[in-house]
């Protein structure tokens, strides 16, 4: 029986060879798609990780530049220390006065010392909602003339919304047709923008009549900060008047790897500095 046994193996040498030399071919094709991966997977990596580390600089140098303009100061074009390891250069442009209307910066009407609007919101226990005023005053300077309104609106703070007709519960309103004279828009940021349309009605402010309101309800929960309100007046007498006005500056912040120069982040943003600072827009470019 064993030399059965051996006369079946002793012609089997040799045969696992082939199979070993298989599979080192086949180990041989797998090993470079895979490292090739993982040198993809690490550079990926480092890539999104220098990414990261570049907006956190250059949002700080933003910032920096923020403060500089709100305490008066140049802002510097380039921060002293690298931040995260990173180099961020900033650039300042000074766009002069402008004034927030309808979620855009346009440029404040002549003669906007004429007049003032101010956007004030109360709690109203009997109404259980929000009473929003907005009031136009006419300033008494001299040589001031009668100033046509043609427009009034606010903007809501996000998470609020307008009760519909709620104008038409207050009769001194400068308008209390929504149906024709009102109109209703979201901002990028999902705030409501109303902005009446005084045209048809033709109200105006003066020496003997110097103050008019807009007043409505609005419902909602949360900060209400954001908020704003806005008249404009007839071109030939004034133009567009905002509650947030102010100067106006594009900053931009850059982000540099030391020795390549190579940038891992960019951040533009559009801000207003007057009595608050108001941050229009942030953009992150990477």
């Amino acid at each position: 029986m064993l030399r059965f046994l051996k006369q079946i193996t002793s012609g089997e040498k040799g045969q696992v060879l082939p199979a070993v030399l298989a599979l080192l071919v086949l180990g041989g094709l797998a090993i470079v798609p895979s490292l090739n991966y993982a040198a993809t997977s690490l550079n990926a990596g480092r890539i999104i990780n220098e990414g990261v580390r570049g907006v956190y600089a250059a949002d700080a140098a933003v910032e920096d530049a923020l403060w500089s303009l709100e305490n008066g100061i140049s802002p510097p074009q380039q921060l002293s220390e690298n931040i995260n390891q990173m180099e961020v250069t900033v650039q300042t442009e000074d766009k002069g006065t402008y004034t927030l209307y309808l979620g855009e910066l346009i440029q404040p009407g002549k003669h906007s010392d004429h007049l003032t609007v101010d956007g004030e919101i109360v709690w109203d226990e009997e109404a259980e909602a929000y009473k929003y005023i907005i009031t136009v005053t006419w300033q008494p300077l001299p040589g001031t003339p009668v100033i046509h309104l043609e427009k009034v609106g606010a903007r809501l703070p996000a998470g609020y919304e307008y009760q519909d007709y709620s104008s038409a519960m207050f009769p001194e309103n400068l308008s209390t047709d929504d149906d024709n004279e009102l109109m209703q828009t979201l901002d990028t940021s999902g705030a409501w923008l109303l902005n009446w349309d005084l045209k048809s009605s033709n109200p105006s402010v003066s020496e003997g009549n110097p103050v008019q309101t807009q007043t409505f309800y609005i419902t909602g929960e949360g900060s209400q900060e954001g908020h704003y309100a806005w008249v404009v007046a007839s071109s030939k007498d004034i133009g567009a008047v905002g509650e947030i006005t102010g100067a106006s500056y594009g900053i931009t912040a850059t982000a540099t790897r030391p020795g390549d120069g190579r940038t891992t982040a960019k951040i533009v943003a559009e801000v207003m500095i007057g009595e608050t600072t108001y941050i229009v827009s942030w953009q992150i470019l990477t």
